[in-house]
């Protein structure tokens, strides 16, 4: 059985997800959609571009509409995820 390594791709995903679920995914879409150099599909899964620095504005986009609130949700969003993944995060996510 393979192991999957998680990325930052799949972090900006649970993000926009768990944002989805929130705020709408119109709004949470329209939001990701401004972070430059990644892409977004319709259900919100990134697909494209995902980085540190990416990772990084997406967190500022969405705090930037519900501060505290969306810093909260976002690192619920991946605490899953980050089971012995050793990806350096943000400091928006720490």
């Amino acid at each position: 059985m393979a192991i999957k390594t998680v990325d930052y791709g799949d972090l900006m995903t649970a993000i926009v997800k768990k944002q989805i679920s929130i705020i709408g995914s119109e709004r949470a879409i329209l939001f990701a959609r401004k972070v430059p150099r990644i892409s977004v599909s319709d259900d919100g899964t990134v697909t494209g571009g995902s980085s540190k620095d990416g990772l990084s504005i997406l967190c500022q986009q969405y705090m930037s509409v519900a501060s505290g609130v969306a810093k909260m949700l976002m690192k619920s969003a991946i605490a899953p995820l980050m089971a012995g993944c050793k990806l350096d995060l943000p400091d928006e996510l720490r």
